[in-house]
């Protein structure tokens, strides 16, 4: 896989496509491999950029000073490396954070943003006891091999029709995940983003499946008064990941959009 090293942290990345630019952050416990379809797709209208975040898939480890800060760093210098102005940008549940701190901490890097199965952190988005057995149940994943908690895990993020490959390769990924990047991730998602939220004034799609059992509507809802330019695509039927040609057509004019919009490398 090709990569750059920002901060010192070497990150792999997939690219696919010609046309407008679209960056895309993956979830927890999984990697770029995530979005195999949708690169297949999105790539015949898109140049999709789709990273393996620090210390994911074949990407470096994290140091260990980290903190939320350096995540947006690093995702605001994966662009720069990359060269690209204002793409867009997309996160799915974890890289929805990741996605929010990017826009928060470095508004220029971003030209429209889409937030899948979003969370304005877990502070900010689960209800006190839910966010303590959330914490608990992340903490069990660092602490056990993944069969003794995949398939739960996966319900929670997968529709209840999923197909057998789908589920299967969503498996397959879980194997590779690396306890110390949960441990570094913990304190980035339980945070509460809402505060910084308003100063957010990039056009953002909220993205909900209606079988989503891992972030409320509660939240999309919250979500979408907060953040100044926001508004709600709600998928019929999707779970918590959303995949699928709804989706697909909210990427591209994003994408398109943000493209239309950037100012010019050296404008």
């Amino acid at each position: 896989m090709p990569e750059v090293v920002v901060g010192g942290v070497h990150i792999a990345y997939q690219r696919r496509g010609r046309g407008a630019p679209l960056v895309i952050f993956h979830g927890a416990f999984e990697d770029s491999r995530m979005w195999d379809e949708e690169l297949k797709r999105l790539s015949l209208q898109l140049d999709v950029i789709a990273w393996d975040a620090p210390g994911c898939g074949a990407s470096g480890d994290i140091p260990t000073t980290w903190h939320a800060g350096d995540w947006a760093d690093a995702a605001s210098g994966f662009i720069t490396a990359l060269g690209l102005t204002t793409p867009a940008v997309a996160g799915f549940s974890l890289g929805s954070v990741i996605a929010l701190l990017l826009a928060r901490d470095h508004p220029t890097s971003v030209g429209r943003l889409v937030l899948v199965g979003a969370y304005a952190g877990w502070g900010g988005s689960l209800a006190p006891d839910a966010l303590a057995e959330r914490i608990a149940a992340v903490r069990f994943t660092m602490e056990h091999p993944a069969a003794e908690w995949a398939d739960e895990f996966l319900d929670s993020v997968l529709a209840p029709d999923a197909g057998p490959e789908h589920r299967a390769h969503a498996r397959s990924l879980l194997e590779d995940w690396r306890p110390a990047t949960t441990a570094a991730l913990l304190p980035v998602m339980t945070q509460d983003l809402r505060p910084g939220l308003a100063k957010i004034r990039t056009p953002t799609v909220i993205v909900r499946g209606t079988a989503d059992a891992r972030s409320p509507r509660s939240a999309s809802l919250e979500l979408c008064e907060l953040l100044p330019e926001a508004r709600l695509v709600e998928v019929a039927g999707a779970g918590h990941d959303c995949t699928g040609p709804e989706l697909d057509a909210v990427l591209v004019r994003a994408s398109q959009e943000a493209h239309a919009t950037a100012d010019p490398p050296n404008g």
